[in-house]
């Protein structure tokens, strides 16, 4: 039996206690030492919980999945780009966590850093089983999380339960990292428990919002295409703003699919006292998205940027560049001739405008306000700046953002070379269609979509 001050050899407890905290992060390793007896495993359990890794969206690239024949789309496959790239161990360890908190409870608050991939549905299942309805439960019993670190890769749109988040998850959270499709209320329950006014660094990769209809079901990526905005001008057009924002908020507007620009318009309007590290990196532009989205992404990075301008030390942005961006043309030959007149007439152009609307934008804000503590800034994926055109018939003088880019103090111009090739595809919505409805009621809701 385990004694309260001495284990078996008589090493004082204080002192395993020690090495089992030199051990944290080696999970193999304290699961090795819970096997040796109870008492150890009584002893060592927590350290074991104290760093809870059950993701898959680090891992990095998977040659396995690439498709050389096409280089273009599938030329090289990372772990964060779908949850069909994950370890078939996944599923059943985040259910074994899952069943130890639920049974004991009292263990939860020993995990300080976690890290998980909504997957939910494990291979060749069909629905939930009841440990995955114990999900936020247990995530709300995660009360001293302070560094989160959670993807959501899956591509379900039939279980309502995923989407019932509980009005708040992870209060503690001092460092947070969010990847994938989300929908806005899991993030929303994050955001609005943590203190923002101690949390000091927010990474944002690829995050999108998965859309969603005003009766907050997933939104289907037939409608989100067929009723997605296009403004004209990147450059003066002000994207989601405050009205239609609240329109959202209420369920009276659809919201698109896109880039996930709720974090930062959410947390701005709190006090970022501790804000020091801003980490956004953002897929390949698509002109099949609500444009919008893009736009307000640009808006709102740059004005939580000038919210935290007095204790930020590190700016990380990157701009995920589609491979067809800047290959050669002999790379194209395997297209057909309409794809390749749209890449080089329609495409190309449409992301240059989007990222000199971006850049410019940006490199105002590091130019033109004071920035006491900013250490380092690092871009990357804004090549085409360099060689592309517009495709507006009266665009803004380029001349103005390449004179920022000469007087801003934080860069020079040798970030217009860093490539940053992104073979992901964009989340567009999930891929089923809205139960049978009339058609009256098929007409307001494309009404609704309309003026979303």
């Amino acid at each position: 039996m385990f004694h309260p001050s001495r284990l078996d050899d008589g090493i004082p407890v204080e002192i395993w206690q020690l090495i089992f905290d030199n051990l944290v992060g080696e999970t193999r390793t304290l699961a090795r030492v819970g096997l040796v007896s109870r008492s150890w495993r009584t002893l060592s359990l927590p350290f074991l919980l104290k760093e809870v890794d059950l993701g898959s969206h680090n891992n990095g690239r998977l040659p396995e999945y690439e498709t050389p024949s096409f280089p273009l789309l599938r030329g090289v496959a990372m772990a964060d780009y779908s949850d069909e790239y994950r370890p078939r161990s996944l599923v059943p360890r985040q259910r074994a966590f899952l069943g130890l908190i639920t049974e004991r409870p009292e263990l939860a608050m020993h995990v300080k850093a976690f890290t998980w991939t909504l997957v939910w549905i494990d291979f060749d299942e069909d629905g939930l089983t009841d440990m995955d309805l114990q999900t936020w439960d247990v995530f709300n019993r995660l009360q001293n999380v302070t560094r989160l670190d959670l993807a959501s890769l899956h591509n379900i749109s039939d279980q309502p339960y995923i989407r019932q988040t509980p009005a708040g998850l992870f209060p503690a959270v001092t460092h947070l990292r969010l990847v994938g499709w989300m929908h806005r209320g899991l993030v929303k329950a994050i955001l609005a428990s943590l203190d923002a006014n101690k949390l000091g660094c927010l990474k944002l990769d690829h995050l999108q919002d998965e859309g969603a209809l005003p009766n907050g079901e997933p939104i289907p990526q037939d409608l989100a295409t067929k009723h997605s905005h296009h403004p004209g001008d990147p450059y003066g057009d002000e994207g989601i703003d405050d009205n239609l924002w609240a329109r959202q908020e209420r369920g009276d507007a659809a919201i698109f699919p896109g880039p996930m620009w709720f974090p930062l318009r959410f947390l701005r309007q709190r006090c970022l006292g501790s804000m020091k590290h801003l980490h956004i990196k953002l897929g390949p532009f698509a002109d099949t998205l609500d444009q919008r989205n893009d736009i307000t992404m640009f808006h709102e990075t740059t004005k939580f940027i000038k919210s935290a301008k007095d204790t930020l030390k590190t700016i990380s942005i990157g701009l995920g560049e589609h491979p067809t961006l800047h290959c050669e043309d002999e790379d194209l030959l395997g297209s057909c001739g309409t794809s390749r007149i749209t890449i080089r007439q329609i495409y190309r152009p449409f992301c240059f405008d989007l990222t000199s609307a971006f850049l410019h934008r940006l490199l105002a804000v590091l130019t033109e306000e004071r920035f006491p503590n900013l250490k380092r800034v690092d871009l990357e994926g804004f090549r085409i700046i360099r060689n592309g055109t517009s495709r507006l018939a009266r665009p803004p003088n380029p001349d103005l953002t390449w004179q920022y880019i000469r007087d801003c103090p934080f860069i020079d111009d040798e970030f217009t070379k860093m490539a940053n090739v992104d073979y992901r595809q964009p989340f567009s919505g999930y891929d089923y269609y809205l139960s049978k409805m009339d058609q009256d009621k098929l007409d307001k809701l494309e009404e609704i979509l309309e003026t979303s």
